[in-house]
Order: C-alpha cells, then sequence, then structure tokens
C-alpha cells in the first residue's frame, strides 16, 4: 500500500498535452546546458520516430495531445513546455534565457489567443520566465513551484502569483543549485498518488526542506545521479487514467523501477534518447494546457 489517500487524484493533470512536431530539432548551439556538448550528431529520423510513438503513447492511455507545427530555423520549439506557465485557463507566455528561443514567444502568444486561453505576455515584467520547465504542482494542485537559479529569476515568483488565482493552492519558490539540474523539470517529479521523485543535489537546504514539509517525508523518493543526469527521470510525466497510475519516462534505474511498481505505478518507457543530446526529455516537450 503506497499510504496515500485513495482520494489524492480526483483532479486530473496531464489529460491535455501541447506538443511541437520537431522537423526542425536540432543541436546547433553549444553550451546552453551542460548536456549540450555537440558530440553526437542528431537523428533526426530517429527524432521524428520517438517523437511520433511519444505521442501514440499518450493517447493510448486518454491524454488529448494538441499539436503546434515548428517554424523554421526554431530548432528548440520542440521543448514546448518551456513556452509559457498555464494556470486555470490562463497562459503566461514566457521570456527566455537563450536568445535564438525568444522567436518562440510570439508563436506563442498567437496559438494561445487562437485557442482561448487569456494570454498574458510576461516580457514587459523585465526578468526571465521559463514556462513550465520552471514550474510545478503537486497532482491535485495544493501546491504549486517555481524554480529558479538558472534559466527563470526569482523575482518572476511575484510575476507568476500576481497574475495567476491560486485560490485552494499554496505557491513556493525552489532554488536550483546544481547546473545538472537547470530547470525545476529535471529536478523534481509529483506523482500522482503524492509522491514526490526529487534529486536531492539539485535544491539549497531551504528549498529541500520545503519540498519536503508540503509533500510529506514519507512519500519523498530521493534518487540516484543516474536515474536523474542519464535517465532523466524528474522529466517523465505522471498520468492518471481510471485507477491506473501511470509514469510515461525515458528510463528507469531497475531498483528505482521496483520501488515504484511496488507503491502502484505502471511504468511506461517511451524512448527519447535523441533529445537528450540537446538536454532534454519528456516532459521537456509537453504542456500541461488542461490546467
Amino acid at each position: 500500500s503506497s499510504g496515500i489517500n485513495a482520494e489524492y487524484g480526483a483532479v486530473r493533470s496531464w489529460t491535455r498535452l501541447l506538443m511541437c512536431r520537431p522537423t526542425q530539432f536540432d543541436v546547433i548551439h553549444k553550451g546552453h546546458n551542460v548536456y549540450m556538448t555537440m558530440s553526437n550528431p542528431v537523428d533526426k529520423q530517429l527524432a521524428m520516430k520517438q517523437w511520433e510513438d511519444l505521442r501514440t503513447t499518450f493517447t493510448s492511455i486518454g491524454v488529448k495531445v494538441d499539436v503546434i507545427e515548428n517554424s523554421p530555423g526554431l530548432v528548440d520549439q520542440v521543448f514546448c513546455a518551456n513556452c509559457a506557465v498555464v494556470w486555470g485557463g490562463k497562459a503566461l507566455t514566457s521570456t527566455m534565457f537563450n536568445p535564438p528561443r525568444r522567436e518562440e514567444t510570439d508563436l506563442t502568444i498567437e496559438w494561445f489567443t487562437k485557442q482561448g486561453y487569456q494570454v498574458q505576455d510576461s516580457r514587459p515584467n523585465g526578468s526571465f520566465l521559463e514556462g513550465c520547465g520552471d514550474f510545478a504542482y503537486n497532482y491535485d494542485r495544493k501546491h504549486a513551484y517555481l524554480g529558479y537559479g538558472f534559466r527563470s529569476d526569482e523575482k518572476s515568483y511575484n510575476f507568476v502569483k500576481d497574475n495567476l488565482d491560486f485560490t485552494g493552492t499554496e505557491f513556493h519558490k525552489l532554488k536550483l543549485v546544481s547546473d545538472k539540474c537547470y530547470h525545476l523539470d529535471t529536478a523534481m517529479l509529483n506523482l500522482s498518488m503524492g509522491h514526490a521523485l526529487v534529486f536531492t543535489p539539485a535544491f539549497d537546504k531551504p528549498s529541500l526542506d520545503l519540498i519536503k514539509e508540503v509533500n510529506g517525508e514519507e512519500n519523498i523518493i530521493e534518487i540516484s545521479e543516474e536515474d536523474c543526469v542519464t535517465n532523466f527521470v524528474p522529466n517523465a510525466i505522471p498520468v492518471q487514467a481510471g485507477d491506473k497510475h501511470y509514469i510515461v519516462g525515458m528510463a528507469f534505474s531497475p531498483s528505482l523501477h521496483a520501488n515504484l511498481i511496488s507503491l502502484g505505478y505502471e511504468i511506461i518507457i517511451a524512448p527519447y534518447q535523441e533529445f537528450r543530446k540537446s538536454g532534454g526529455s519528456i516532459r521537456c516537450s509537453v504542456l500541461d494546457i488542461g490546467i
């Protein structure tokens, strides 16, 4: 037994996702993160197959997927998690840290406006904010978090807090301190039965203490450097469908895989290694737009 309240997943997250078809995907900018070494060229055919298979995996477990087409020259647009913070039918569009990605913002504003979302451009705020790369929430949405330290600025916390409706949700900020975890979605994953997978070296002590306090120490699963850095486990996606609790991820160590199965989760492996060459994986490539 997981020891988690059966009602935990009554609120559904990750039921409608935005993905960008990676027709332009490539790694042409060295050093935007520690993974972008450009030592291995991208196999573009394989990347497209991995993306298509991932989309099929999501639809097969009842997730609705919207697709935005990749604009010419925007090699990182596939990582659409970074394009906005979406909450309560409102999209706060991003202010990207790396200049080559800044052209994505106008396209994001256009897409969400056409879809009928309330849209707010974060650029006039003057601080970096990289969407759901640095914005996360517990599956029941009672807690939400903004990660800062590498791509998003600490002062974006107040901007997000002031411009989204967090009624019923406590909104926290978490400081990232390891360049292996340049976004929050590379350091922590909140699962559908209330557990949190955490790479503890990614956070400063006050942030780690806060994660333990709000999630309950008994629900924290500390993951290894292998599961964080090689397997990109925090970049998996939790999906609850009926009484099934899925985790869609690229790879898991045998011990973590066994632990998650014992807690009642079903693991779905979705190969996505071509995108890791850019320092991204599954969660980087989807944006939860149903919230």
